[in-house]
């Protein structure tokens, strides 16, 4: 786990794109892929569902199906306090005929097919959306079908753009410069000042900051750049419009900020930029500024060393403090970050998130670094299709590409919030950015490439992600069995010897982790322990732990709970 750090020296740099150059050729059309279609009348064949009367004995059914003609060969209870069970009847029988039968059973209060149902996916009209492997991979190509961060999935929930409470989400990309008319991006502007007058309207600090910051001239003119360009579509090019590509999300707003090369001082004054947009969101409860929940950042040192470049890593503990994460590339070479070292995704921040390069099999890209305690995720990044200057579109390949699907999937992540999340996200900033990045860390897809390479162990998947973010507890301490199978029921601490006494229920049963966070996020604390399916009640020994409040969360598998409030006194 990384630690907070704060420094307070500065060292001169020079800063370089993370990116190799635009391939030449281009990538085959194909045609686009099937989305899985289920007939409504398809069922099961051989299997009934059953819904039996209060008093129903299944003995005696079975001998009522039997004497009708009918084999019963396997029972499932899929039910239990609504009585219902899964009836599989032997090979060759016909099921129309045993559902007519079963129908007559008094003993039955309902009966019906048992339907096949298909995963609902949101495919896009975007015309180069069939190129975009990253967010659909059906084999394009050469690729490994699913080896993607399966967007369309995501999709289906939301497609980003604001949080249930009406914010305008916002992703900070601080890159080299950004064609404003390119017709598939939709630019954050700030509405409160006037443009090229010479005056600092809105007295935020920054003069004509209207379509956003130059940080190599200190003013708001806004150049056009192929690399700031491409990054940008990924984190948010408009979806399902019949143009272009499909960010990871349609409906953000990218906050153009230059200052990816030249100097560290133009890193730094870029993102106090974003800094304070979102600070003063946050201090005029959203009447100013722009709520900024993420920064891109595709460019670097190669081999930097954290200890020289004091005041670089320090701005992600800064801008974390505010509620908002980092996304950063790493180096393009197959290098061990954790042993060379690299400026940024070598800083000991816990709000930023160090991104590596996988390619469409899902193996890690190999000029891609990598590192088991300083990267923490492979996500896309070998030929991505994304906007280019001048309304057209090609691929880039690198991290640089890798690191704005991190960008857009933190802000896609509170687009799928609920209210309690967003409510407690603006009360405490901090604590639940990286809670937030825990979610989407936690949530990667297990790949074998990133075994070692990253602390995640994976790579991106926003669906998953989606999912974590909302298992989150809406309710407070109000027990709600979520989507994801295991909920906390109650937690009862037990001050004369340190232990809590937790109540959970799990649907699957199997291996459980306790996992108990601090205020900031970071795991105090974490028990493996055998549960049962159903109502389980363990002893959590909580000695040790320095007073406080704590979060406690349960994990089975790739499934979360609800998170409940404890205090340590």
């Amino acid at each position: 786990m990384k630690k907070l750090l704060f420094f307070f020296f500065s060292f001169p740099s020079v800063a370089l794109f993370s990116q190799v150059p635009l391939f030449n050729s281009v990538v085959d059309i194909y045609e686009p892929p099937v989305q899985a279609i289920v007939d409504p009348g398809e069922y099961v064949k051989g299997q009934l569902l059953v819904m039996l009367q209060p008093d129903a004995v299944n003995g005696e059914l079975e001998q009522k199906f039997s004497a009708a003609g009918f084999t019963i060969v396997e029972e499932k209870c899929v039910a239990k306090s609504m009585r219902i069970w899964l009836f599989t009847f032997k090979d060759g029988t016909a099921i129309e005929n045993a559902l007519a039968e079963a129908k007559k059973f008094p003993e039955i209060e309902m009966a019906q097919f048992n339907h096949y149902v298909a995963h609902r996916v949101n495919i896009p009209n975007d015309v180069d959306f069939p190129n975009m492997w990253d967010m659909n991979n059906t084999g394009q190509n050469g690729g490994t079908p699913d080896a993607d961060i399966d967007a369309p999935e995501a999709w289906n929930i939301t497609t980003g753009g604001m949080t249930v409470q009406g914010d305008t989400i916002v992703v900070a990309v601080i890159d080299a410069g950004f064609d404003l008319a390119q017709q598939d991006l939709n630019f954050h502007k700030n509405y409160a000042e006037i443009p090229n007058n010479g005056i600092d309207d809105d007295n935020n600090g920054y003069i004509d900051d209207y379509d956003g910051w130059n940080a190599y001239f200190s003013n708001g003119n806004i150049s056009s750049d192929m690399h700031g360009t491409h990054v940008s579509g990924t984190v948010g090019a408009r979806g399902n419009n019949s143009v272009g590509v499909a960010g990871v999300n349609w409906g953000v707003k990218i906050m153009p900020v230059m200052g990816s090369d030249g100097t560290e001082a133009q890193v730094v004054e870029a993102y106090t930029y974003v800094l304070d947009a979102r600070r003063l969101y946050n201090n005029t409860t959203g009447a100013q500024g722009a709520f900024v929940v993420s920064t891109n950042s595709s460019f670097g040192v190669d081999q930097g060393q954290p200890a020289a470049y004091p005041l670089w890593c320090a701005m992600y503990d800064s801008m974390g403090a505010v509620g908002i994460l980092s996304a950063a590339a790493t180096a393009n070479a197959n290098w061990d970050i954790d042993v060379v070292g690299d400026i940024p995704t070598a800083c000991s921040s816990i709000y930023m998130i160090a991104v590596t390069n996988t390619t469409n099999t899902d193996a890690k890209y190999f000029q891609a670094g990598y590192g088991d305690t300083t990267i923490d995720i492979g996500a896309p990044g070998t030929s991505i299709w994304s906007t280019l200057p001048s309304n057209t579109y090609g691929t880039l390949t690198g991290t640089s590409m890798a690191s704005p699907h991190v960008a857009g999937a933190v802000a896609l992540l509170y687009a799928g919030a609920c209210n309690q999340y967003i409510t407690d996200y603006k009360a405490n900033p901090s604590a639940m950015a990286v809670t937030t990045r825990n979610y989407l860390l936690n949530s990667a897809d297990h790949v074998p490439s990133m075994n070692g390479m990253c602390t995640s162990n994976g790579r991106l998947n926003i669906y998953n992600a989606l999912l974590a973010v909302q298992s989150y507890n809406c309710n407070t301490d109000v027990a709600d069995v979520n989507a994801d199978g295991i909920s906390i029921a109650e937690i009862f601490p037990n001050p004369s010897n340190g232990n809590a006494n937790i109540i959970f229920n799990s649907l699957s049963g199997g291996t459980t982790y306790v996992n108990v966070y601090d205020e900031l996020g970071q795991f105090a604390r974490s028990l493996a322990v055998e549960s049962n399916p159903g109502v389980n009640n363990i002893s959590f020994d909580l000695n040790g732990l320095s007073a406080g409040t704590y979060f406690v969360q349960l994990n089975n598998g790739d499934n979360f709970s609800n998170r409940m409030k404890i205090v340590v006194q």
